[in-house]
């Protein structure tokens, strides 16, 4: 494993509670992410470093983006919309799943390589209870809302190889992250594995994204970095960032040659470490790979 030493820079010093799913839009040239804490839908545009912003209703966890100017479908606290720009409306797409929404929310989410949004939840009573496996993974298609994978804690890194076929997913109080084969043809993940598990005072696994050579990047909250591991699951690097709490990664600009990192500026965890003069910023790292454009919603 070879340390990495591309420096990260701040692009934006915004400070975010809970900076999220960042998305580039190839066709825009921004880069759309989320303060879910805050309740917004955001889009940088690094050209000019301008970030334009829309107050949501509800906690926003992430979203799936169309085509330029069409509604981008969020996933909020109350369910899945479809929300425009142009007229700050939303429009009703799906309830939230049947689960107590006391306790458990949308988290982590992205579209698979088909256009297919897939979304995990997040269970909060067991940070109090310690009772694992009650959150779950659902699908948003033309057929609406369904569960494709359950006994998850908190859903994070999900991410998927370029052809689709492997569907990765952390679990990140369980300290690990799975690797499922995809049925790209009816967006199915079955035989779990474990890909790579690390110990939780190492670094807690948190968003992630796929490079175009198919290695996995993923964020390790509370350390400070961002890891890359080859598809066997072997740690090839890892990057020291000077946030403590990077959240999620995401490969933009006109090659897709910038990884883009947002963080958090509220403490996740209960400690004393220094979250960073930037943290909540937006982060640019050139680590000379280069990513894979995000597929749009299709359904």
């Amino acid at each position: 494993m070879q340390e990495g030493n591309a420096p990260a820079r701040c692009v934006l010093d915004i400070r975010a509670e809970s900076g999220e799913t960042p998305v580039w839009s190839l066709a825009e040239q921004k880069l759309f992410w989320v303060d879910q804490e805050a309740h917004r839908l955001n889009a940088f545009d690094p050209a000019c470093g301008s970030n334009e912003s829309w107050q949501m209703p509800a906690h926003v966890s992430s979203f799936a983006l169309r085509g330029a100017g069409e509604p981008v479908v969020v996933a909020l606290r109350t369910g899945l919309f479809d929300f425009d720009r142009a007229s700050g409306t939303l429009a009703p797409v799906a309830a939230p799943p049947p689960y107590p929404v006391e306790t458990h929310r949308f988290n982590d989410g992205r579209c698979d390589r088909q256009g297919r949004y897939l979304i995990g939840s997040v269970d909060l009573s067991y940070f109090q209870t310690g009772v694992a496996g009650r959150a779950a993974v659902y699908r948003l298609d033309g057929g609406g809302l369904a569960e494709v994978i359950g006994d998850i804690t908190c859903s994070n890194g999900m991410a998927f190889s370029p052809d689709g076929r492997i569907m990765y997913l952390a679990d990140s109080p369980a300290g690990r992250v799975y690797a499922f084969d995809y049925d790209i043809a009816t967006g199915t993940p079955s035989n779990r594995r474990v890909f790579t598990e690390r110990d939780r005072g190492d670094g807690i696994f948190d968003g992630a994204e796929v490079d175009a050579e198919g290695c996995y990047w993923v964020c390790l909250l509370m350390k400070g970095a961002v890891a890359r591991y080859m598809p066997d699951g072997r740690l090839d690097r890892e990057i020291a960032v000077p946030v403590l709490q990077p959240t999620k990664v995401a490969f933009g600009g006109p090659e897709l040659a910038t990884l883009y990192l947002t963080s958090a500026a509220h403490r996740h965890l209960p400690g004393d470490q220094p979250l960073g003069r930037h943290a909540g910023g937006l982060f640019a790292i050139e680590t000379g790979v280069q990513g894979i454009e995000e597929a749009k919603y299709r359904f």
